[in-house]
């Protein structure tokens, strides 16, 4: 590879203060994204500009390859793959410029190119993306823009014509144009809290983009003067990175469905749920105290993450709070996930373990992790635990720990179930006895009115994360219940699945299988719906369906039994009758015969389900529903909050007798 030319760059970068930042991935095509620099440092003039290179979790190898190059750029490392979106959004929040492009490493750009890209922010006030000229290495035209059609399906326009036809270049407004090269303003994609986390680990996240911006009144632009050579698919069609996207894109256009139908039928001006604020978040200043919140976790939203992120949202204004994970998390993903959990967060900054443990000691430090023993050393003047559940240790682990034991004051733990698994360990373990308090997860009234009550539809519902292994929520086992006991029996009942999609391949290969499981039944999925969709189908559904652990023997492995249960305490105060395996913190949230029923198996839960729905709305079965929502009280979010409010002012937790 020749050495680059660095003219233009001498004159035209300028880290301090440009007026465009390019992000850029690398994620094991070093050599790839090298070329991609040289073309920008030749090529690009007319604007100040920055280069924020994000290697994204690559070998140590191809990272060495890119550390070694010559040239102007910033280099941000990742030691774990954050997939194309959020590899992007830690980037654009580590760049400055008031334009922000993204481009893939597969790309090079021609001359010229930068400044007609930047041209239709200047002409039209409306602007709200630009994208340029897509052609293949051979001169083929890939792409002019692209629209969509109803059913969610991109049309490349003048996909493999000539990049000469007349009617690819003039100027027009699309539906959205390829994040292969995307420019923006910066405070617009903020706005619309960036890429999505729904669309892990690829596809999806620029038409999403585009259709989010069009919510503030703004258009994509084609922009037809600027041009880049666009490889296509260089990274992500390499079979060696182990992502395994052979099916991803059928997933994700189901989502993208979910979410844009309405609008792309002509329905509905926009989705039903808010995608972002209608007031762009703005960071809490900083308070006189300092917490830190620690997770070896991904941040999705789940149970975990709406435990401890209700703690940083308890502390708000109190303190300034810090949530550190192994590598680094962007602040726009948390708000995404405090958008999806109804959470304010515009407090918290995003660290990795490494810059945590670099700053002076935090004034209050909670960690949540898996085991006995803590994940991670104290770094707190007053330090918790919060264990959400023992899971089996090695030897060799445990004693890797077992001196940061001494740094922690207590444990948080979130259910009498795990409260008793924990006490056991400790014992068993020789661990030094610390207070152990049983703290609630934070669970959301949905509420319901006297009238919806006695009108429920007969609809069986569930709500859980679809992956494999650990303590699975068996939505396999819940749709061959419902076809050999419901559906076979002739109960006229709907079957519905909420629940986000974890990224990796044998996640995705889980909720696959489940969709062929549910072929021909009157089973809907609902792949990352918003708040407001399942508020509705809560007060909807008339049976609340929980098997997590059925099939396991809870002496052998507890852990694999349900911990809590937050989404049985959900359909609850919405006065669904919840039938819930008679195992973990299910069998302790749900009073048999008063605010819901236990069962052992399939044949027990179809049995309790059958009685329900032939009863729907007889006077014992709304007896049950009013039960069912008082129960749902003493998990109150409030309760929780003033948990942690009030911990600063004690000296120690106190144990739960």
């Amino acid at each position: 590879m020749r050495l680059p030319d660095l003219r233009n760059a001498e004159r035209w970068y300028d880290d301090e203060a440009p007026d465009v930042s390019i992000i850029i991935l690398n994620f094991n095509k070093a050599e790839l994204t090298l070329k991609c620099l040289a073309s920008l440092w030749e090529h690009t003039a007319g604007h100040s500009y920055e280069i924020i290179v994000v290697d994204n979790g690559s070998a140590a190898e191809d990272f060495a390859i890119l550390a070694k190059h010559h040239g102007r750029s910033t280099l941000v490392r990742l030691e774990a793959n954050r997939f194309f979106g959020e590899g992007n959004n830690i980037g654009f929040e580590a760049s400055s410029g008031a334009f922000a492009i993204f481009m893939n490493n597969d790309v090079t750009v021609e001359p010229n190119w930068l400044a007609p890209l930047m041209q239709p922010f200047l002409a039209h006030e409306d602007c709200g993306v630009s994208g340029p000229k897509f052609v293949y290495p051979d001169g083929r035209l890939q792409e002019a823009g692209a629209l969509l059609d109803k059913e969610g399906n991109a049309v490349q326009l003048g996909k493999f014509g000539s990049p000469d036809d007349p009617r690819f270049n003039q100027p027009r407004t699309v539906d959205y144009v390829s994040a292969a090269t995307v420019a923006m303003r910066r405070d617009t994609f903020r706005t619309v809290l960036g890429f999505d986390l729904m669309w892990e680990p690829a596809y999806y996240e620029d038409s999403d983009l585009c259709l989010k911006i069009r919510l503030l009144g703004l258009k994509t632009y084609y922009c037809p003067t600027s041009t880049v050579i666009h490889h296509e698919n260089a990274t992500s069609s390499d079979q060696r990175h182990g992502l395994k996207l052979n099916n991803i894109v059928a997933i994700n256009r189901t989502k993208f469905i979910e979410r844009w139908g309405e609008v792309l039928r002509g329905d509905a001006p926009s989705p039903s749920s808010e995608l972002f604020p209608a007031v762009p978040a703005s960071w809490t200043p900083k308070a006189g105290k300092r917490a830190a919140l620690y997770t070896p976790y991904n941040i999705i939203p789940g149970g975990g993450e709406r435990y401890l992120l209700t703690i940083a949202e308890a502390l708000r204004g109190a303190y300034e709070v810090f949530l550190v994970t192994p590598e680094l998390f962007s602040r726009l993903r948390i708000l995404t996930v405090g958008r999806e959990l109804g959470l304010t967060l515009d407090h918290v900054h995003t660290v990795s373990l490494a810059q945590a443990a670099a700053m002076p000691r935090f004034d209050l430090f909670v960690a949540m992790g898996n085991e006995i023993v803590p994940p991670v050393p104290a770094m707190g003047v007053k330090s918790i635990f919060h264990c959400q559940f023992p899971f089996p240790v090695s030897v060799h682990e445990l004693a890797r720990r077992w001196s940061w034991w001494d740094g922690y004051e207590g444990l948080a733990v979130n259910s009498p179930f795990t409260q008793q698994h924990v006490e056991q360990q400790l014992r068993g373990c020789g661990l030094t006895p610390r207070p152990v308090s049983v703290v609630y997860p934070p669970v959301d009234d949905i509420g319901v009115g006297e009238a919806q009550l006695g009108a429920k539809d007969p609809v069986i519902l569930h709500v859980g994360r679809f992956f494999t292994g650990g303590h699975c929520k068996r939505q396999d086992l819940l749709i061959q219940t419902f076809r050999d006991h419901i559906h076979a029996a002739g109960i006229k009942a709907e079957l519905h699945l909420v629940g986000s999609l974890h990224p990796e391949a044998e996640h995705r290969d889980y909720f696959l299988m489940c969709q062929e499981l549910a072929k021909d039944l009157p089973v809907t999925f609902h792949l990352n719906a918003s708040s407001a969709d399942m508020k509705a189908l809560y007060r909807r559904a008339s049976v609340y369906w929980h098997a997590t652990g059925l099939d396991v023997d809870e002496q052998l492995n507890p852990e694999k039994a349900e911990h809590f249960g937050i989404t049985i305490v959900e359909a609850m105060s919405a006065g669904c009758i919840p039938v819930v395996v008679n195992k973990g913190g299910p069998r302790h949230i749900v009073a048999h015969g008063t605010t819901g029923y236990h069962f052992d198996t399939t044949g027990e839960l179809a049995e309790h389900t059958a009685a329900i729905l032939s009863a729907n709305n007889a006077a014992a079965t709304l007896a049950m529903r009013r039960a069912a929502i008082t129960g749902a009280k003493r998990f109150s979010k409030s309760a929780f909050s003033d948990f942690w409010q009030e911990l600063d002012q004690s000296v120690a937790l106190e144990p739960t007798n």
